[in-house]
């Protein structure tokens, strides 16, 4: 397939972004089934410098940082080293006399990675503690900490709750949590540029972030890594992001290299803790949609009612504003890198990727490969019930509740209702859909009537038809 007019496209929106938001420097890549087929820059990397950043270039990317932090949680948990019901007074025990609200639950690894320990949400106090000592940080927090609610009564941002994860991976791992990041996940992704060092980025693909205050754009000082550095601490490119981002996407896939397992990348893109859900009309379609977003692992997930499941995080910190976004099913993704204080680069990647998975991907089709075999068997089974209907096909087929939710005669009348008994049916190509491989809906076309029939199959071995609709299909 020739992107050549989707990079153009992506191109133009990012230039119009970079120049409406006023954002001294913008980078950008696109990934494809975990390549990256394109990345572009705009504006400068440093003021007055005429450097324009690229794929190389090395922004923080703040919030981001947590994907990674969750992700070396989850290497611990499948070395045994630790589990996510675990409370966290068993790996930090001065976190004893925090001061949980009465009534409420202990603290678990699984409430810090899901922000459901009940602590407030601590923008922008948090992005200015990157570089507190950890013994300062243990101090802190042993002197107590505030609750806006008890733990697992409902998510809240906390980035205080991953600078904790940080601090149980050094001590789980013996490790300094920074050591950690870079030897267990950097190295064998190949991740050369990433850093949590600011002072060790090469002059050629530095970036210095800005604020804009009255008297215009002021550089942001250099930071150094601290106990918040598991929060938002780690400098990247889009060239390692995109590396970054393809060891999700081939989180499905048996002969992906990663170091953490397949099944607990998945488990990182899985919703976890319900965060909103909101309601509006899509620009474009003027279809009202809802989009349902979730906290997973370090990863905020959005489930699109018209365009379907998004993964992502954003990053603000002063100086810099970031974004990464993936869409499983069509493989698409996308990295979105600014250096101004929380360049609004989520808006903008969000909108590119909606472009390209709305208007450029194909719209996946099913067919009796995605559902089990006995699925498909099942689906001909339906088929024959409809032209002439079988009570011994029936006995054969009927899981046992099937009688006992309808009895026989009323769904045979039922079907006889529909009106194609003793007629030939045809399947009607490219109607079948499915949610799992144990359900199906496709429709079927007898003389001039278009009818959709439906079938869930029990978890037994073998399966049987639990669930049989049919109804004409509105035209």
């Amino acid at each position: 397939m020739d992107y050549n007019n989707i990079f153009d496209l992506l191109d133009q929106h990012f230039l119009k972004h970079h120049e409406e938001k006023k954002i001294p420097g913008v980078a950008y890549g696109l990934i494809k089934d975990g390549q990256l087929v394109h990345s572009q820059g705009f504006g400068q990397t440093i003021l007055d410098s005429n450097n324009c950043p690229d794929s190389t270039s090395v922004f923080r990317i703040a919030s981001m940082t947590k994907s990674f932090t969750a992700t070396g949680i989850l290497l611990l948990r499948d070395a045994g080293k630790l589990r996510l019901d675990d409370d966290i007074t068993m790996y930090l025990p001065w976190t004893d006399s925090i001061g949980i609200p009465d009534f409420g639950h202990v603290i678990t690894i699984r409430d810090l990675l899901t922000m459901n320990a009940g602590f407030p949400t601590d923008d922008p106090w948090g992005d200015r503690q990157e570089s507190l000592e950890i013994e300062s940080f243990d101090d802190l927090v042993s002197q107590g900490l505030r609750f806006t609610r008890v733990p697992r009564m409902g998510f809240e941002y906390s980035n205080l709750g991953y600078a904790l994860l940080g601090r149980i991976i050094s001590v789980t791992s013996g490790m300094d949590y920074l050591d950690f990041v870079a030897t267990e996940i950097h190295k064998p992704l190949a991740m050369t540029k990433s850093t949590f060092h600011q002072v060790k980025v090469s002059p050629e693909n530095f970036v210095q972030g800005y604020a804009e205050f009255a008297a215009g754009f002021v550089p942001e000082p250099l930071t150094i890594p601290g106990a918040f550095s598991a929060m938002g601490g780690l400098l990247s490119n889009v060239a390692d992001l995109a590396k970054w981002v393809a060891g999700f996407q081939s989180a499905w896939d048996e002969t992906s290299i990663h170091p953490l397992q397949r099944w607990s990348r998945r488990e990182m893109q899985e919703p976890q803790r319900h965060a909103r859900t909101a309601a509006f009309t899509d620009p474009h379609t003027d279809q009202i949609k809802s989009v349902t977003t979730s906290y997973g692992f370090g990863l905020m997930v959005d489930d699109d009612s018209l365009l379907g499941r998004f993964v992502s995080h954003s990053g603000g910190y002063p100086g810099f504003g970031s974004h990464m976004r993936w869409h499983p099913q069509s493989g698409w993704g996308i990295v979105a890198l600014g250096n101004r204080t929380y360049a609004p680069m989520m808006p903008a990647a969000s909108e590119a990727l909606a472009i390209i998975v709305r208007d450029h991907t194909p719209v996946k089709t099913y067919s009796e490969s995605d559902v089990w075999f006995e699925t498909a068997s099942a689906m001909k089974v339906a088929e024959h019930l409809l032209e002439n209907w079988d009570n011994q096909l029936a006995d054969d087929w009927f899981a046992v509740n099937m009688d006992l939710d309808q009895p026989r005669n009323e769904r045979m009348s039922a079907i006889l209702a529909v009106g194609i008994s003793g007629t030939t049916v045809s399947r009607v190509p490219g109607s079948l859909t499915t949610t799992t491989p144990a359900h199906v809906k496709w429709q079927v076309v007898s003389d001039s009537d278009l009818i959709e029939v439906e079938i869930l199959m029990s978890p037994t071995t073998p399966p049987k038809i639990q669930t049989l609709k049919v109804a004409k299909a509105s035209q």
